[in-house]
């Protein structure tokens, strides 16, 4: 499958390890949907052309979130998610990298608060003004989901363990890029510990 070059892909990064959990964090319930599903559910709603999700090398994982996948969704899956973010990432963008793109925006599974919205301004900014990146933001620190155009991918295959994209944002004076600022720290809000989920819960 090949898209259009002017065509905008999500990188879905659903194959983190949950260590701090104790447990698959995705599968959880959060509502009445799984907690890995929701952010799903936006991108779905966004401007999104297709959608890469990123999944571990165990069943569980897609077993909850299939019932969600449109024909907008390529699932693939990262044997060596284990040894770090970086990994999820980069094979998210090898997958871009072979259906063709302009750029991607990368979203998080345990964020389950993002809007689409926010997703349609990172489009909307990239595609109005000549910029590498789009980056979203809180207290002055940018935060995913974070829109990175293709000329910059191969920066991102440079990326090693758990360092995600916005090592890259912030690291390189090199590059341009612009930050959309929000005031609401709920909608960047992802779940990493018991204690975390417990919160998201309350604020649901």
């Amino acid at each position: 499958m090949m898209m259009d070059q002017h065509s905008i892909v999500g990188i879905y990064l659903a194959a983190g390890r949950s260590s701090r959990m104790g447990r698959n964090k995705l599968v959880l319930p959060f509502g009445n949907h799984p907690l890995g599903s929701h952010a799903l559910r936006t991108a779905l709603q966004s401007k999104l052309d297709h959608l890469i999700v990123v999944i571990p090398d165990e069943e569980s994982t897609l077993k909850a979130l299939k019932p969600y996948f449109t024909k907008k969704i390529t699932a693939i899956q990262c044997p060596n998610s284990h040894l770090g973010l970086s990994y999820s990432l980069k094979s998210g963008v090898q997958s871009a990298n072979a259906i063709g793109f302009q750029a991607a925006v990368i979203l998080l599974a345990d964020q389950p608060f993002i809007q689409f919205e926010m997703i349609n301004s990172l489009i909307n900014v990239f595609q109005q003004e000549e910029v590498d990146f789009v980056a979203s933001s809180f207290n002055n620190i940018s935060r995913p989901p974070f829109l990175i155009g293709k000329q910059l991918f191969p920066l991102l295959q440079q990326l090693k363990g758990d360092e995600g994209a916005k090592k890259l944002l912030t690291g390189n004076q090199s590059i341009n890029g612009r930050v959309i600022p929000y005031d609401n720290e709920k909608l960047f809000l992802d779940i990493d510990t018991m204690e975390e989920y417990e919160e998201a819960l309350k604020k649901g």
